[in-house]
């Protein structure tokens, strides 16, 4: 298993890199202190999974997840963290986590935790306070149908919220005009939405709104 660390604490991150090494089948391909620095580099070490801290200088963990999601990354992404709260656990897994561990959670069960999300199984600490998960479970029902969206229909959800027109999206992703027509309804009905502006409120509520919308 392919593993890269992204945490700004330069101790935490040499200790956990020593843990992780020392289990059978787990190697421990890049590490960075910044979500940009992981940007950069997650590509090129093509790991199966990424374990992020979220609060970090600059950009946090979260941001970075999100634009991993955006750039159909490779690979799960498990946040490593201190944080327990509810509204933690509910924004990463919006953003696009896979799973969520706690740092004074044990080896074994952070071991656990990595070959779950890299199974394609979510993840949630045994240790989360009840109402964190609770909150979770309460907010998939309401919202579980966003990570239903296929690859394609993540594309055009993507150039909607940006602005795009069916023209100008069959244009980009080269395919007919009543193909985009028929995403965006699939899309629409899986959201529970009506219109465009139905469409950016949720992309807005749940953070999947790109950098820039429109263009």
């Amino acid at each position: 298993m392919r593993v890269f660390l992204v945490d700004d604490h330069e101790l935490f991150r040499s200790a956990l890199r020593m843990m992780l090494e020392g289990f059978a089948g787990v190697e421990v391909v890049g590490e960075a202190p910044s979500a940009r620095e992981a940007l950069r580099d997650l590509e090129a070490c093509a790991p199966d999974v990424a374990l992020i801290d979220i609060t970090m200088p600059g950009s946090n963990g979260l941001a970075l997840i999100r634009e991993l999601r955006r750039l159909r990354s490779p690979g799960a992404r498990l946040v490593l963290t201190m944080h327990s709260s509810a509204d933690f656990v509910t924004e990463a897994f919006d953003a696009g986590a896979s799973g969520y561990a706690l740092k004074d959670d044990s080896p074994s069960m952070l071991l656990d935790a990595m070959r779950a999300v890299v199974g394609g199984n979510r993840y949630l600490s045994s240790r989360l306070p009840e109402a964190a998960t609770a909150t979770l479970q309460g907010d998939q029902k309401d919202g579980a149908a966003s990570h239903q969206l296929s690859p394609r229909e993540h594309e055009l959800f993507d150039l909607l919220v940006r602005g795009y027109r069916n023209r100008e999206i069959a244009r980009q992703l080269f395919i007919s005009v009543k193909t985009v027509e028929t995403h965006r309804t699939h899309i629409f009905k899986k959201l529970g939405v009506h219109s465009l502006a139905d469409l950016v409120r949720v992309a807005a509520q749940r953070g999947l709104l790109p950098s820039a919308t429109p263009r």
